[in-house]
């Protein structure tokens, strides 16, 4: 049933963090606001996109659809050449959740949704790239873009800006103590800025949904979560500063209490924990190498010559680098990629990013790649096989254990028009222990030369909290995918679309 014609929903978006970690420290009584929130609350567990959840969940909770449909993620830099169909597929028009509100006549405001671009020009008012973990559309630097236009001047003379400098947390790498001071208190200037903006905005502008999203947490996973439980040296560093993710979490558990307070008590309210926190041991561009050593195609001498290119390249002054692009481009390797084989169309499959928990395999077909080597049927059927059989047999040499938890075919996951865009295989890393080297009767053993440079990386699945009018407190007993989650809400203001793959849920209804 929907909600009245004047009601009001809030939704607010806290990347990677952590429901774990959350219910700890609400248990602690670190949190009181969301304590209080999940006491009042309609609370489940969210089921995020197979394989590929940190890179994809924002846009299938968006969307209300999988990666199949919309085609987005982790390894999808630019988001609108993905919208585009620029990358092979047939993408459809796609309009998250809050534009379909709006073309049902409701008003919406929307900050800093993550990884979020719409197929036509919004009608309401948005934010985008301000404080976000990565920028939307590539590159080094975030550059903040607002709707309409002039809101940007506000932004930039009212609110103060960016301590991470528009930059991606990795450039910084937080280890010693005094850095990871700096970096926690930077993080959490960003999630006290917001909270002020989101707040003026609410009070001053009209609105039937709110959305305000804090990708802050995400940062702090990568480069804080060896300090949840510190061993070594961190244990002198955690003495000192304590944990900054506990810091973090309960600054953005004032801020939580600050916009729903804000909102008013008649507004319904969804807090969505995107998904988790787990150590960042990782087999990402050791796949490469292991692939093309199965397949005859592994040249040392060429990927140590680029390695050093790309070192050199890394080494020239960032103005230099600018005014040398067009001779980047012109070479036949690229100088970025650090880590991952030249993507050369006479191999039989690569490597293709997915994130850190796992890397998808992309086979280079015939009729669906250009210059395609593997035929489709039959020999793509067995090729698949194989290749999931002898990576299957790769083993950490630290530990004796596999090096892959998991291996699927993505078509047993996902379908529609951006299917064939997506990895052909993904295998998710055991990820019990760094991964110094793997080895296997086919491939020998191979050295990972590339360990993350993060000390936390994401768990898959996440958590929601629903409270409002019509809501009674209870705790979920089945997993929601996250592809419902769009439909529910638009349903609460009456509004259908299908243009959702997901479905309206009845326990997400109120009871009126």
């Amino acid at each position: 049933m929907p909600l009245t014609d004047d009601a009001k929903v809030l939704v607010i978006g806290l990347d990677c963090f952590d429901p774990s970690l959350a219910q700890a420290w609400i248990n602690e009584g670190r949190l009181p606001r969301l304590a209080a929130l999940m006491d009042d609350s309609v609370t489940g567990r969210v089921r995020n996109p197979h394989g590929l959840e940190a890179g994809s969940v924002w846009s299938s909770f968006s969307y209300g659809a999988d990666p199949g449909v919309h085609g987005m993620t982790d390894g999808s830099r630019d988001r609108r050449k993905v919208l585009a169909g620029s990358n092979g597929g047939a993408a459809p028009t796609l309009r998250p959740l809050w534009s379909i509100i709006e073309d049902a006549g409701r008003r919406s405001i929307v900050i800093e949704a993550p990884i979020v671009p719409d197929g036509a020009e919004p009608t309401g008012i948005r934010v985008v790239n301000w404080f976000s973990h990565l920028p939307h559309e590539g590159g080094a630097r975030r550059v903040l873009t607002t709707h309409p236009p002039a809101l940007r001047e506000t932004l930039e003379r009212d609110y103060e800006g960016d301590p991470l400098d528009r930059r991606m947390c990795d450039f910084y790498q937080p280890r010693t103590a005094a850095e990871q001071v700096w970096f926690r208190d930077a993080l959490i200037q960003r999630v006290r800025t917001k909270t002020a903006f989101a707040i003026d905005l609410m009070r001053r502008e009209p609105w039937d949904f709110f959305f305000v999203g804090f990708e802050d947490a995400h940062c702090a996973a990568h480069h804080c979560a060896h300090l949840i439980d510190p061993t070594g040296d961190d244990v002198r560093i955690a003495a000192q500063i304590g944990n900054p993710l506990r810091t973090l979490y309960a600054a953005m558990d004032e801020a939580i209490g600050e916009i729903v307070g804000a909102a008013g008590h008649d507004t319904t309210v969804l807090v969505f924990m995107s998904h988790g926190i787990e150590p960042a041991h990782t087999g990402l561009r050791l796949l490469d190498r292991i692939l093309a050593k199965l397949n005859g195609e592994l040249d040392e001498t060429r990927n140590n010559l680029l390695t050093r290119a790309r070192a050199a390249w890394r080494a020239i002054p960032a103005p230099m680098r600018r005014m040398l692009r067009p001779l980047h481009h012109a070479v036949k390797e690229p100088l970025y990629g650090d880590g991952f084989l030249p993507a050369d169309a006479r191999r039989k499959c690569r490597e293709v990013y997915t994130g850190e928990r796992g890397s998808g395999i992309r086979i280079n077909l015939a009729v669906r790649d250009p210059g395609g080597i593997v035929q489709p049927g039959a020999d793509y059927e067995a090729y698949c096989e194989w290749l999931i059989e002898e990576v299957g047999a790769v083993r950490n040499d630290g530990t004796g254990e596999k090096l892959a938890s998991d291996i699927v075919r993505m078509r047993d996951h996902y379908s529609g028009p951006m299917a064939d865009t997506l990895p052909d295989l993904l295998v998710t890393w055991n990820r019990h222990a760094p991964i110094p080297s793997v080895s296997s009767p086919a491939i020998g053993r191979i050295r990972h030369p590339h360990p993350s440079i993060r000390t936390g990386d994401h768990s898959p699945d996440g958590l929601f909290m629903l409270a409002g009018p019509g809501f009674a407190p209870r705790r979920l007993n089945d997993d929601v995918p996250v592809i419902d989650l769009a439909p529910s809400i638009a349903a609460l203001f009456g509004v259908q679309s299908a243009a959702f793959q997901g479905r309206a849920l009845e326990q997400l209804a109120p009871a009126r």
